[in-house]
């Protein structure tokens, strides 16, 4: 047997390094759509939709939730996609009157597709929640990721709502959404 020389294992080591980086790279990389801009003047967001969203408005009762609260008045759901992924759906709610501050994120929460309850942060200076689980169907059977943001502008709840692939895409398409503010 030939030993192998000082240079070749440096080399092969460089190689392996090189190929798997760009491998690496190849997955986190992410296409969108373009972001387009959506909803009345008071309540204008965009976000990368698969396809053309489908436009339902719904008048709610007003009723206020009693561990909230807080009523939805009107509902206005951008729905895009079929039933597998890639979908995206953003419903904007606008509320009977604000949340009371130590409300907030149990209410946020409450539209999580998480039982364990997401996580609590600022997007764009509102408070928001954001969670990513599996994407289950009741049988049990998985396919790809959902992502989901719910975002609290006064009188107003963004709740963005995405079934993706996998995770980098899942949150690739929530980084998308942002308010148009007024």
């Amino acid at each position: 047997m030939k030993p192998v020389s000082g240079l070749g294992v440096p080399a092969l080591v460089l190689l392996c390094g090189i190929a798997l980086s760009s491998c690496a790279n190849s997955l986190v990389m992410v296409t969108m759509p373009r972001a387009t801009v959506h909803g009345a003047p008071a309540h204008r967001f965009a976000a990368s939709f698969p396809h053309v969203p489908v436009i339902r408005v719904y008048d709610d009762s007003g009723a206020k939730q009693p561990q909230y609260g807080v009523g939805v008045k009107t509902v206005k759901i951008y729905t895009s996609g079929g039933s597998g992924p890639p979908t995206l759906d953003v419903s904007v709610e606008s509320l009977t009157n604000g949340v009371p501050n130590r409300r907030e994120q149990p209410f946020l929460r409450s539209y999580l597709p998480t039982s364990h309850g997401g996580r609590i942060i600022k997007w764009d200076g509102l408070t928001a929640a954001t969670a990513y689980v599996p994407g289950c169907d009741p049988s049990g059977k998985c396919v790809g990721e959902v992502g989901s943001l719910v975002v609290l502008d006064g009188t107003t709840v963004y709740d963005v709502f995405t079934q993706q692939s996998n995770l980098f895409t899942a949150k690739a398409e929530i980084k998308t959404f942002r308010l148009i503010h007024k």
